[in-house]
């Protein structure tokens, strides 16, 4: 994120093209996280993403001048959007409410601040050809409706977790959960 931050003030492409890489490896970083979470522990975590992404919008602003919300709120609406999708019976109009709120709130990517850490959720080791394709038109869509050819490059990211060993994670203490 901070090369992409960077590329951004700097205006140097390259260091976009990676920076690209940034928001699904948030994404799936989300997602390896609320998986292993316990039923209880939603409300904390939307709570802290709501309040650090509060105070995070004051230099966002400055930085970025426009009023558009950061990665943090995204973040929360999704662990709401997640939350309300595994309690309702209606799991598709969760969703979709999900999707038309991050778009109409204005946060960073939209819906697919929602459809991304969703699609990470299931990637399975090597991931599966519906997968694949979930994966490529999710983001082709993403970079049609965004206008950001640029952000053609996040198709990539999960290549680079096919390098992921999970038995070097961590596991959150005590105190961290």
């Amino acid at each position: 994120m901070i090369i992409d931050h960077t590329g951004f003030l700097l205006d140097l492409e390259p260091m976009r093209i990676i920076g690209r890489l940034s928001f699904p490896l948030f994404a799936w970083i989300f997602a390896q996280n609320w998986k292993r979470r316990e039923e209880k522990s939603a409300k904390p975590l939307i709570t802290r993403l709501i309040l650090f992404g509060i105070i995070a919008q004051i230099p966002h602003l400055l930085l970025f001048s426009n009023i558009q919300l950061n990665i943090l709120i995204s973040f929360a609406i999704t662990a709401i959007t997640f939350t309300q999708v595994h309690k309702s019976n209606k799991k598709i109009l969760m969703l979709t409410v999900g999707l038309i709120t991050a778009q109409l709130l204005g946060v960073s990517y939209g819906w697919y601040a929602i459809l991304c850490p969703l699609l990470m959720i299931n990637l399975k080791k090597g991931g599966d050809q519906i997968w694949w394709m979930s994966w490529s038109v999710t983001n082709i869509i993403y970079v049609v409706t965004s206008g950001s050819l640029i952000q053609i490059f996040a198709i990539f990211t999960p290549i680079i977790l096919l390098y992921h060993n999970p038995a070097n994670d961590r596991k959150p203490s005590a105190i961290e959960k």
